[in-house]
């Protein structure tokens, strides 16, 4: 028995124009260089706290 000859619809082109647009644009971004996330880089010194008046260097003053 022959198999049935299937001839593609117009939503079917449709839906391979919507995926090959997908795979563009998807293959776009993956050729961008990483972003930048500042996780682990220090970019300014902290603001001191109320408690670190007095400190210099990391050392806490000794109590009088």
């Amino acid at each position: 028995m022959a198999k049935p000859t299937r001839y593609p619809l117009q939503s079917d082109e449709k839906h391979v124009q919507q995926i090959r647009k997908a795979i563009r644009e998807s293959l776009e971004v993956l050729t961008l260089p990483r972003p930048d996330t500042f996780l682990g880089r220090k970019t300014h010194e902290p603001f001191p706290s109320e408690d670190d008046v007095g400190v210099q260097d990391g050392q806490r003053p000794k109590p009088a």
